[in-house]
């Protein structure tokens, strides 16, 4: 009996403080675990927060820009610019620096380029240096106009719906079986062939080129009449000999 009690007296001290381990082993993971939790959590926190700080401090910075543009309107210190379509607004200040220019000779259409700050809390750019460029040029736009010559106004020439202001200075007129030609010699029902340069919106700038063949109510398609005419004199002329002839016989 006493070695009973024995051997369950000695099974419980191995058992308990292995369970007394074990439980201390599993709170103690249990904390570590719920502090990695907290240190990451703040860490978290902390970092959103230096990141919204950050987008805070670039929205509030001013941002380098440049506008490029004809000049449309000068009210100082305020000037708008545009350039396809596009419209900017530019303040100039007592610090801007001018280059190849100055304000008071600034003009309407001068083609120009601003470079500066455009600040959040304000829509003008504004400028620290303000210079002339060149005016950067499109490739010119051709275009063949082909019809009959509706009407005809001094050196306007109405044609397939437009209107062309053929120039004697910068128009190469040739109209066939006429020499030295001029719009005057142009008659309704005309066949017209055009070249024309368009500007930037499209329309019309110049009458480059332009060929006409004669239509029916243009002199210039119709035959002569003088050769018939003397052809048919002298057939008459020899009709009355012949019967001149004949009556005398």
């Amino acid at each position: 009996m006493k070695k009973i009690i024995t051997l369950t007296i000695l099974v419980l001290v191995l058992i308990i403080p292995g369970s007394l381990i074990a439980r201390e082993a599993t709170d103690s993971s249990d904390s570590l675990t719920e502090k990695i939790k907290e240190r990451l959590q703040e860490t978290a926190e902390t970092g959103l927060e230096s990141i919204q700080d950050e987008l805070t401090n670039q929205s509030q910075s001013p941002r380098k820009k440049a506008f490029i543009g004809y000049i449309k309107t000068i009210e100082d210190p305020l000037i708008t610019l545009e350039y396809k379509d596009q419209t900017q607004q530019i303040e100039v200040t007592d610090d801007t620096d001018y280059s190849k220019t100055s304000l008071d000779k600034l003009e309407v259409d001068d083609f120009v380029i601003a470079m500066g700050f455009l600040y959040p809390d304000k829509q003008a750019l504004t400028t620290h240096r303000l210079s002339f460029i060149a005016d950067p040029q499109t490739p010119v736009s051709r275009q063949l106009i082909t019809g009959k010559v509706k009407e005809v106004d001094g050196n306007k020439v109405a044609v397939d719906g437009k209107t062309l202001i053929i120039s004697s200075e910068t128009t190469d007129l040739d109209i066939k079986d006429v020499e030295d030609a001029t719009v005057e010699d142009l008659e309704l029902e005309d066949n017209l062939f055009a070249i024309v340069t368009l500007d930037k919106n499209g329309d019309i700038d110049k009458v480059k080129t332009v060929l006409v063949i004669p239509g029916k109510y243009n002199p210039a398609s119709q035959e002569p009449t003088n050769i018939d005419a003397t052809e048919s004199a002298e057939t008459s002329d020899e009709t009355s000999e012949d019967t001149e002839s004949t009556e005398e016989e």
